[in-house]
């Protein structure tokens, strides 16, 4: 900001004086000073607006801490010490992709995966049913559950539901009892 008053100040302060309004206020309402030059000097206003403008900058400029940068809660990247200490992690991660498996299974994704199996194995072979098996793992693998891993918790457990119910299926197939 400059010291000397931008145009539209110096137009309200030379109001106010002819109004009678502050310690240097004009005593006849007629005032005879050459005003309008003063208030629309144009070496001052142009030299006082470069001025302003060089010391603020850019009028878009983008504030870098203006807008809030999205984080995990503390709730879901936060786990208590003793939990980690009771359950390791090789016990975590199965008991994660079991009861993303059951929920598969309690949606009917499991008896459709085991009904594809069965169906492929009676239809063509034994090997074409692993291969459809195994093949279905890696696509669901490479092309779902690879690219839902980083998500939030529980959405990352809910995208996990396909290959875990899939992998379920092909194991618990049995290729001799139908």
């Amino acid at each position: 900001m400059s010291r000397t008053p931008g145009p539209d100040e110096r137009r309200v302060q030379h109001w106010l004086r002819r109004h009678g309004v502050g310690p240097d206020a004009h005593g006849d309402l007629m005032a005879t000073d050459d005003w309008w030059n003063d208030l629309y000097d144009e070496t001052d206003t142009k030299a006082d607006d470069e001025q302003e403008e060089q010391q603020r900058g850019p009028v878009f400029a983008p504030v870098p801490d203006y807008y809030p940068r999205p984080h995990m809660p503390a709730v879901f990247t936060a786990v208590p010490d003793r939990a980690a200490a009771a359950v390791s992690p090789k016990t975590r991660r199965a008991l994660y992709n079991a009861s993303a498996a059951g929920a598969g299974w309690g949606l009917g994704l499991y008896q459709q995966c085991a009904h594809a199996l069965a169906d492929c194995g009676r239809q063509y072979s034994v090997s074409g049913a692993l291969v459809l098996g195994v093949g279905g793992c890696v696509v669901v693998a490479h092309f779902w559950d690879r690219r839902t891993r980083h998500w939030w918790p529980g959405i990352a457990w809910a995208a996990r539901i396909p290959l875990a119910t899939a992998i379920l299926a092909l194991a618990l197939w049995a290729p001799a009892a139908s």
